[in-house]
């Protein structure tokens, strides 16, 4: 296990307060990131109080999270150590319905997976990006160009554009 610091809430009604998390092993696929930069959505604060579902305590939010590869598992392809990279407000999805397949995980059958408030494809519960490091599949990470500062595309990009387009479809808008 990879530990980070984090800022986490134990509750709906919990201030933020500093933890230290767990980030699974890396998986074949996966990217380990050092988070840079989270961007805070009014969607952290809202699910960090409980107000749109139930949430499994305690809470790690952030879902505008720009940063560093650090490392990378054995498989991965599109990314290396140093690499600028984003990660939006999905982590996984089931990869085989039409959808996955036609690269529009947003609309999984199955159900994609949360940056956070979300289970993982190993029955954890994910944690956002109110954290040090992030592991995350390569198929939701994205590369950020080195002429736009990670600061801005943490709130920016990671979220607005990233809730509308996949992750394939804003690497070719970057290009």
């Amino acid at each position: 296990m990879i530990n980070a610091k984090a800022r986490a809430v134990s509750g709906p009604d919990s201030n933020f307060y500093a933890t230290e998390i767990e980030r699974r092993d890396l998986d074949t696929h996966d990217v380990l990131i050092e988070i840079k930069y989270a961007g805070i959505c009014h969607s952290d604060i809202h699910t960090a109080h409980g107000e749109w579902g139930p949430v499994h305590y305690p809470l790690v939010p952030g879902h505008e999270i720009a940063g560093i590869v650090k490392a990378v598992g054995t498989e991965v392809s599109k990314y290396q150590v140093d690499d600028r990279v984003g990660v939006g407000c999905m982590v996984d999805s089931c990869g085989e319905c039409e959808h996955c397949r036609n690269g529009e995980e947003q609309y999984c059958l199955k159900g994609n997976v949360g940056t956070y408030a979300g289970t993982d494809r190993y029955g954890e519960p994910t944690q956002g990006g109110y954290s040090t490091h992030i592991v995350v599949h390569e198929d939701f990470v994205l590369r950020i160009p080195d002429n736009i500062g990670l600061d801005c595309c943490s709130a920016i990009i990671m979220c607005r554009y990233y809730n509308v387009f996949t992750t394939k479809s804003l690497e070719c808008k970057f290009r």
